[in-house]
């Protein structure tokens, strides 16, 4: 995506023609204009602040100039519309004013164009850690004028936290939105470029919202731990495929349609405690992802330019003066070697490189010498990468920005975007080959990856990943006649534990209980957290006693944990576990269950289990497993 200048801009709005009284009076009236609207919604004080966002378009795009419209629209929205008295209404003013302030200065101290932080990851995360600076800096504000004017019964912990969690959320959602529309106010409406693809996720997208938070609360119930976090899934798609201000767009109306549902007393979040904090801490978590998704993905459509630009920059020059080298074969040699890109030249009938440059030495570590003579092969990390390179070469006659996994020297993997056309070299027909290192790229992307499918807390697999992995497990032990089992585990009274020594020491005995799952476990056995305390195990070609075994000595070393708290406590968890055994459907059994049925088989197992006494393990009859080859991720994998 191509970013507009602000001079080239020529709305009646735009930068370049837009006075400081005109600009004050907009983003004032703006700022004024969500003030109203939350007013109405919540007449005293209100757990989002959309407002929070102008406030930061306003200093990001014209600096402490813009400040005074927002100022006096703070101050006589909170006085005239919301329960604020005069005197506090002016306090609140001066938190809305010096935070907003505080984060642009910092921003700029880094990336002087403060419009262009979001084109980066460095300037996701200064643009994340900005907005938490200027939210807590009207927390603070905020939180003393809730205690002292309205909620005298609030502590200031609790009010600080709401406002912070209610201006953070707003800025990383709407703030990117407004800066790129004002940026580019020159094409309005181009809004999707008109692709099939990009509608297909704005619609999923906006129809999954809606499902979500325009539901009836009751018939909700089951989704609400995971099923708001399934909208991260189209995000990401649109992040990785949209404009960047067509995303940021649909994050706007993610949020809109959000706050309203859970304001209609609808959707997934609205009958649980404090359903707008919960709401805003999920989509702050989707928009930083989103934000760090789409800056990524800007990044490496610029590399891919580049390198796009360099391949026909190098095309036509080979083009201009192949009549001139046909003929001078020691001329072409000199122009490659001095050529920057790495480039090698094979005879596809033999796959031999015949030629390499001083680049294509340089960068792969082999030395020309090694390279010339050698098979081509070789430098493909994978067999079927180098089969399937020459399976489209064969098809289509030349490639252009071909993703593959090379072996440099050391052994490390290189990324990169390889091009080739077909050519004479020493008059026999050969293939060139040019490379463009994408390998940081790739690495951020595979890091990405790494970050959906393992649990952050515990660093086991996430229940998605669980589901994906236990499916690809059920199917190599189908085809291999192997033996299954599965378990359930539940941390025992975890509540009572979170509500005795609070969330950081049930996050410890998570992380602790985690530890010494992977401890017991053989290699290759699977581990998943599912959600919240639950845990679910997969033991590979195990036997019936093995199964039984492997389950109690999950349950004793569990049971043996005692673990040391920071306040000098110490808790000694024990987990209930249901089990059961998958049996190859070679053996003659009644059921064939894939592997929902038996997680839902080992559910049962283990509600016994804690209905008997927990700390314990029980069994459900052993099942004949199949496994699901179209499986579908249900919301509560997520």
């Amino acid at each position: 995506m191509q970013t507009v200048p602000f001079k080239a801009s020529s709305s009646w709005f735009s930068p370049s023609t837009v006075s400081l009284v005109q600009a004050n009076l907009l983003v004032g009236l703006f700022y004024l204009l969500f003030v109203i609207l939350i007013a109405l919604a919540f007449p005293a004080v209100s757990p989002v602040w959309p407002s929070a966002a102008v406030a930061m378009f306003a200093v990001l795009i014209g600096g402490w100039r813009w400040l005074l419209g927002i100022a006096i629209a703070s101050w006589l929205g909170n006085d005239l519309f919301m329960a604020w008295s005069t005197e506090w209404a002016l306090w609140i003013t001066l938190g809305n004013v010096l935070g907003p302030l505080t984060g642009s200065l910092i921003l700029h101290r880094f990336i002087p164009d403060t419009s262009l932080a979001l084109e980066s990851g460095r300037g996701v995360a200064l643009f994340s850690i900005i907005a938490a600076l200027s939210g807590a800096i009207s927390a603070t504000f905020g939180g003393f004028a809730t205690i002292a004017d309205i909620r005298p019964d609030l502590s200031f912990n609790d009010a600080f936290f709401s406002w912070i969690v209610g201006d953070f959320t707003a800025v990383l959602m709407l703030t990117p939105a407004f800066v790129l529309w004002w940026k580019d106010s020159r094409a309005p409406c181009q809004l999707l470029r008109g692709d099939s693809e990009m509608w297909l996720a704005a619609t999923t997208l906006i129809i999954m919202t809606a499902i979500l938070f325009f539901m009836p609360a009751t018939s909700a119930a089951s989704l609400i731990r995971t099923g708001t976090f399934l909208i991260l899934l189209p995000l990401v798609w649109v992040a990785l495929r949209f404009p960047q201000r067509s995303t940021f767009t649909l994050m706007s109306i993610i949020f809109a349609l959000s706050v309203t549902g859970t304001w209609l007393e609808k959707g997934v979040i609205s009958q649980l405690p404090e359903p707008y904090t919960r709401l805003q801490i999920i989509l702050m978590a989707m928009s930083m992802v989103t934000l760090l998704v789409s800056a990524m993905s800007l990044e490496r459509r610029r590399v891919l330019d580049a390198l796009g630009a360099s391949y026909n920059t190098l095309e036509e020059r080979v083009t201009e003066r192949t009549q001139q080298l046909r003929d001078n074969l020691k001329y072409l040699e000199m122009l490659l070697d001095n050529v920057p890109v790495p480039m090698v030249i094979t005879r596809p009938d033999q796959s031999v490189v015949i030629y390499a440059n001083l680049a294509a030495s340089d960068y792969s570590g082999f030395s020309i010498a090694r390279m010339v003579g050698s098979s081509s092969m070789s430098y493909f990390h994978h067999l079927e990468d180098f089969k399937a390179l020459e399976q489209k070469l064969q098809e289509e006659g030349s490639l252009s920005s071909h993703e593959v996994a090379l072996r440099h020297r050391d052994g490390h993997t290189l990324w990169a975007l390889l091009s080739a056309v077909p050519s004479r070299y020493n008059d026999i027909p050969v293939m060139m080959f040019a490379f463009q290192d994408i390998s940081p790229a790739k690495q951020r992307e595979l890091d990405l990856e790494q970050l959906v499918s393992t649990d952050t807390l515990t660093h086991l697999a996430t229940r998605r990943h669980f589901m994906q992995r236990g499916n690809e497990v059920l199917l190599t032990a189908e085809r291999n006649g192997h033996t299954l089992a599965l378990f359930i585990l539940d941390i025992d009274h975890f509540k009572k534990i979170n509500d005795t020594y609070g969330h950081p020491a049930g996050d410890l005995v998570l992380r602790r209980v985690a530890e010494a799952f992977r401890s017991s476990l053989r290699p290759g056995d699977l581990c998943g957290r599912l959600g919240g305390e639950e845990f679910g195990v997969i033991l590979i070609n195990t036997d019936h006693a093995s199964a039984h075994n492997g389950a109690e000595r999950l349950r004793q070393v569990i049971n043996e944990l005692h673990i040391q708290l920071d306040d000098g406590g110490h808790v000694n968890p024990s987990v209930s576990i249901g089990g059961v055994l998958l049996l190859p459907s070679g053996v003659a059994h009644t059921s064939s269950p894939n592997l929902d049925e038996a997680i839902a088989a080992a559910d049962q197992a283990l509600y016994r289990a804690k209905n008997t006494g927990r700390n314990r393990v029980v069994f459900a009859p052993p099942m004949v497993f199949k496994h699901s080859a179209t499986h579908t991720v249900t919301p509560l994998e997520h």
